[in-house]
């Protein structure tokens, strides 16, 4: 019994992680006990405590390290042809709103005086602002829901649709109702014409910032 008091108190610093020393039986023959060296395995998932010899224990290994990979989006060929579409259509805008102010704004100082070339194409360019909206309307409507699931440039894609759609609705007020009264009416000619510079307005912010803002 003593002798294996003696024992357990010699093993108690290997235990520990300090040095073994021989225990001290008297001279009594005591069987050697080899003990395994514990020391901390430390993985992400937790400590784990085994006898090794400096290797990691796989099980330890914290598997949530693996990356998800973001789902690629494809866009198909007609998308990329809308798309295209849409801004020769943006760009073709330009020059229509130039033509409508300046016919417009002829018809809006001299009423019935106005020269003929103002009064002749005010008209055919407002119908071409109004047919360059209704497909440029249509292909960003289409290519926005192709593009529903993209993260990349989202907000960018809302916020221009919904520019676009409020410069849609100033045009169709402008040109539908306001137009016809104007024809007898300085006071609604004024405001046909605030309206569509306002809608030409809001157009052309929502295209610069498609252009300029990647």
């Amino acid at each position: 019994m003593q002798a294996a008091l003696i024992t357990i108190t010699q093993l108690m610093p290997a235990l520990a992680g300090g040095p073994t020393a021989a225990p001290d039986t008297g001279g009594a023959s005591v069987p050697a006990i080899e003990v395994a060296h514990l020391g901390p395995l430390v993985g992400l998932a937790g400590v784990g405590w085994r006898p090794h010899s400096g290797e990691l224990d796989p099980a330890s290994v914290d598997t949530a390290r693996t990356r998800r990979r973001g789902k690629a989006i494809e866009y198909s060929g007609f998308y990329h042809a809308r798309l295209k579409l849409h801004r020769w259509l943006s760009f073709a805008m330009l020059p229509l709103f130039v033509g409508s102010y300046v016919t417009g704004d002829q018809v809006l100082k001299y009423s019935n005086n106005a020269p003929d070339w103002a009064v002749k194409w005010h008209g055919p360019l407002a119908t071409g602002t109004a047919v360059v909206f209704a497909a440029n309307t249509i292909t960003g409507l289409w290519n926005l829901w192709d593009s529903r699931k993209d993260p990349a440039g989202r907000t960018k894609r809302y916020v221009h649709s919904l520019m676009f759609m409020a410069a849609n609705a100033g045009f169709a007020y402008s040109g539908i109702k306001l137009a016809e009264e104007a024809k007898n009416s300085e006071r609604k000619r004024i405001q046909h014409r605030n309206i569509a510079l306002i809608s030409m307005g809001i157009s052309i912010t929502s295209g610069g910032m498609m252009l300029f803002f990647k």
